[in-house]
């Protein structure tokens, strides 16, 4: 263990190894999967140097091809406890690269929804939590949905649950029909 890697697992702190600007010049995804390990691993603050490192080289996100930020998106929203590395990432201005459309009450909906998910034990959906932290309306959804290159089940959730928030009026038998 060169690097103190099992102190730092015991310890809840999640850093970059070595100079956290040249981890990331070397592998932009690093970015977003400094969020997904501390979602999963932090238990402290986090660290100075990588968040600003993320926070300076977050434009460079958009070199990457949509489906790995889409993949380690989706991996950040099926963790149990996301909501921390959300709200730094809106605090860092991390979406502003691939998600611009994120509300600015993101961190706060996503918290809300997980505490509503373990009262209810609904279980963990990164489809309904991507839900949460973007704007209620079907063009915003599908704009997300094509640029972020979602499979089209996850694209037909998506649309699903914003029907379901917002349903048109209808009779009694077409909406009973549907449920």
């Amino acid at each position: 263990d060169y690097h103190s890697g099992r102190a730092d697992l015991e310890n809840g702190l999640v850093r970059f190894i070595g100079d956290a600007e040249a981890r990331i010049a070397e592998d932009h995804l690093r970015i977003l999967r400094y969020f997904r390990f501390y979602a999963r691993f932090g238990k402290t603050e986090p660290d100075a140097d990588a968040l600003f490192a993320c926070s300076k080289f977050a434009n460079s996100l958009m070199a990457l091809s949509r489906e790995r930020i889409a993949d380690e998106l989706i991996k950040l929203l099926s963790l149990p406890h996301p909501e921390g590395s959300v709200a730094l990432m809106c605090a860092a201005g991390i979406f502003k690269a691939f998600l611009p459309e994120i509300i600015p009450s993101a961190s706060a909906d996503l918290t809300r929804l997980v505490e509503r998910e373990n009262i209810v034990n609904a279980g963990v959906n990164a489809g309904r939590r991507l839900n949460a932290i973007l704007p209620h309306d079907i063009y915003t959804i599908e704009t997300v949905a094509a640029r972020l290159k979602l499979s089209n089940r996850m694209c037909t959730e998506l649309a699903a649950r914003l029907a379901d928030c917002n349903p048109a009026p209808a009779s009694a038998k077409a909406l009973a029909y549907r449920f």
